[in-house]
């Protein structure tokens, strides 16, 4: 169990997050996990769909894929990635 430290950038409010992952999570799954970090973190006052949120990471330049674990997508330590 790989723990990833990343940054999560969400263009809507301008503001970034840190994150502590487990780097064999899903992305969809941690899509869902970081979303609702954000609503805690922001009193609910975010509104994310996890249906539609799509999470890319901007060191690779590619959109990740919802079925792939963090670590197999390529996601390290120190990568920033976008929620949108």
């Amino acid at each position: 169990m790989a723990k990833l430290f990343v940054d999560v950038f969400l263009p809507g409010s301008g503001k970034t997050y840190e994150f502590q992952l487990d780097g064999s999570i899903l992305i969809g799954q941690a899509t869902a996990l970081i979303i609702n970090n954000i609503r805690d973190a922001e009193n609910n006052t975010v509104d994310i769909d996890p249906g539609t949120a799509v999470l890319s990471d901007v060191n690779q330049s590619v959109r990740l894929n919802a079925a792939m674990t963090l670590q197999a997508a390529g996601v390290k330590s120190g990568h920033r990635l976008i929620l949108v």
